[in-house]
């Protein structure tokens, strides 16, 4: 048994036990996403609020998508996971999924009785008034996360959110759908460290600046792991900073377990 692998099967064995994986029954659901919630119950918390001004009665879920299993033992745990949200959805009446993730976002894309949604379109359109021009004379370089091939709507969504905080947007040579990959993709820096260490170099020789910014949490981790300056969208946006823990994701899921006793 490679012991990479054992480390992503441990992460997944965690992200699905009681202690981490919620659902409150619902037609619409918040879906941040592993990473975000990594990011704490501040960031998770405030987004959700927001959300909540669009769409009346979202309900809330802590649930991993399950990507990580897809890139282990040749993806044999994946089908598993797969059944179990088939009949999640179902059973909680899931229609529609909003979410701040893009690698949620291309994998729950797969299951055809769901509808995705990227949150960032939402968070364009409300911005809140008071938020505007909040980082003005700021500027950061704008990486994209690799997925967001999937859902290039979202990476004109999160320029349009930098630019109305104030922020100006310094651009990768790569960008949008022509993006690099941060090292991380499928997995990659966990299971084969030496080649996404590659990627990363690559990429990072192309940052037009040590500031970085993007909307990925993962991504975000990878360039602070390396001394870049790194910030998630979010905490950009709620003024707050957060470094990526399983203690800060327990005190998320808490959100929502304290949400459904209030339901």
């Amino acid at each position: 048994m490679n012991y990479r692998e054992l480390i992503v099967k441990n992460h997944q064995l965690m992200s699905y036990s009681k202690i981490f994986a919620n659902i409150q029954p619902g037609r619409d659901i918040f879906w941040p996403g592993c990473a975000v919630l990594s990011l704490g119950k501040e960031i998770t918390e405030k987004s959700y609020n927001l959300l909540k001004k669009k769409v009346p009665g979202l309900a809330y879920s802590t649930y991993c998508c399950g990507k990580p299993s897809k890139h282990i033992y040749n993806g044999d745990g994946y089908k598993k996971i797969e059944d179990n949200l088939h009949k999640l959805f179902e059973e909680n009446k899931v229609k529609n999924i909003y979410t701040l993730c893009p690698n949620c976002f291309v994998t729950l894309s797969e299951y055809k009785e769901v509808n995705v949604h990227s949150a960032w379109a939402i968070i364009d359109e409300i911005f809140p008034q008071e938020k505007y021009n909040i980082l003005k004379g700021e500027a950061y370089s704008l990486h994209d996360p690799c997925p967001i091939v999937n859902d290039i709507e979202a990476a004109e969504h999160v320029r349009n959110i930098l630019n109305k905080l104030g922020v100006e947007v310094l651009e990768f040579k790569n960008n949008r759908e022509n993006t690099v990959c941060c090292g991380k993709k499928n997995m990659l820096m966990a299971l084969y460290p030496e080649k996404g260490k590659k990627l990363f170099e690559l990429r990072a020789s192309q940052a037009p600046s040590k500031k970085i910014v993007t909307y990925c949490a993962s991504c975000r981790d990878t360039f602070k792991q390396n001394s870049y300056d790194s910030k998630h969208v979010l905490e950009l946006l709620f003024e707050t900073e957060s470094s990526s823990s399983w203690v800060n994701r327990f005190n998320a899921v808490s959100f929502i377990k304290k949400e459904q006793g209030n339901a």
